[in-house]
């Protein structure tokens, strides 16, 4: 396939839309040509921060008259599944859609099957899998530098879906893409008191509706997901999470490896390796080009072929565990995987009042 530039167009022009954009614009062979929003201010703003000269207030205009290779969609959750399939049938090359890849999983499962049915390569998000703390954190893991990984704890605040939807990615990439067996988990229902709904980041309708980023979220949560390999993570989220986002400890037969997440304590290195009767590592890691080297390896797949790290069936695999886990705190048991319920059985208790916010 020849090295044409590529044409990449955003729907959804909100504060996630920022890093996509910078993602094509460091990347080699893109050009970021268009984007969408329903809001004219938020379009407008997203245009001149980034010199995008066409903008629409309707994607499906802007999928007819640009006709991109590759489109980012940054909208809601709710949205996902629709603006996805839409950019899909428009004969989109590649759809690169931010987490969570949707709010139920027959969503999902429509996503897939129409990247599917007109061949267009479909990426969920997750881009810590390009960070250098994490991208270093799994070749020491790789090359056996604690052992024989035996257990990992991860913690992050916010809520399942919007924050927990890295954190069990993260956990299933550092142990090497596992199955999950089973998991186990509790929910915290109460409603939160103090959020900052100017930069709390889709908080804003919390306190009124008990919803993040037009769908439902809980209070905070606590997991176990116990893969094939023996392996147990735990998972500790909002408000029963201790400080930290994206923080991983991973404990091995012959050492523990410590990675800070996104704001390290004062004197915490991003990284650090402890092997048992060594000194610690801490490994001086390049800057993060997170979402750029994320849409060079778009690139690098549309030309050739090769599966991306991304793929929509990775990130289905991590909202499936959401389901269960979710499942698993309204049922009081384990729930194994598979996990097919179509709908979130959250969402549905909710509706049902079999559970309600506090």
């Amino acid at each position: 396939m020849p090295s044409e530039t590529l044409r990449a167009a955003v729907i959804g022009t909100g504060k996630m839309s920022r890093g996509h954009a910078r993602g094509y614009q460091g990347a080699a062979g893109v050009e970021l040509v268009a984007c969408a929003d329903v809001s004219e201010a938020a379009r407008s703003q997203f245009a001149s921060e980034f010199g995008v000269d066409r903008t629409y207030a309707d994607a499906r205009e802007m999928l007819e008259q640009e006709k991109p290779d590759i489109v980012s969609v940054c909208t809601w959750p709710p949205l996902h599944a629709e603006l996805t399939v839409l950019a899909c049938e428009a004969g989109v090359r590649a759809v690169l859609c931010e987490k969570p890849m949707a709010v139920h999983l027959a969503d999902a499962d429509q996503m897939l099957a129409a990247a599917k049915a007109n061949g267009t390569l479909l990426c969920i998000n997750h881009q810590r899998r390009f960070r250098p703390r994490y991208v270093h954190a799994k070749r020491y893991l790789d090359a056996g530098a604690i052992g024989r990984i035996s257990q990992v704890t991860s913690i992050c605040r916010g809520d399942l879906l919007t924050d927990g939807t890295h954190l069990i990615d993260m956990t299933r990439f550092l142990l090497g893409d596992p199955p999950i067996e089973w998991v186990f988990g509790g929910i915290d229902l109460t409603r939160r008191q103090n959020v900052d709904v100017v930069n709390g980041m889709g908080f804003a309708e919390w306190l009124t509706a008990g919803t993040r980023y037009g769908h439902h979220v809980e209070g905070g949560a606590l997991a176990i997901l116990h893969f094939q390999n023996g392996v147990r993570a735990n998972l500790e989220i909002g408000s029963i999470a201790r400080p930290g986002y994206q923080k991983f400890v991973v404990n091995g037969t012959d050492g523990r490896i410590e990675i800070s997440g996104d704001q390290p304590e004062p004197g915490e290195p991003e990284l650090r390796v402890c092997p048992f009767g060594s000194q610690p590592i801490t490994p001086e890691l390049e800057p993060d080009r997170s979402m750029q080297v994320n849409v060079e390896e778009i690139v690098n797949s549309l030309r050739t072929g090769r599966p991306h790290r991304l793929d929509g069936t990775s990130g289905r695999a991590t909202l499936e565990a959401i389901m269960a886990i979710f499942a698993s705190a309204i049922e009081r048991r384990p729930v194994p995987l598979p996990y097919t319920r179509p709908d979130s059985p959250f969402e549905a208790a909710l509706t049902s009042d079999a559970i309600s916010l506090g």
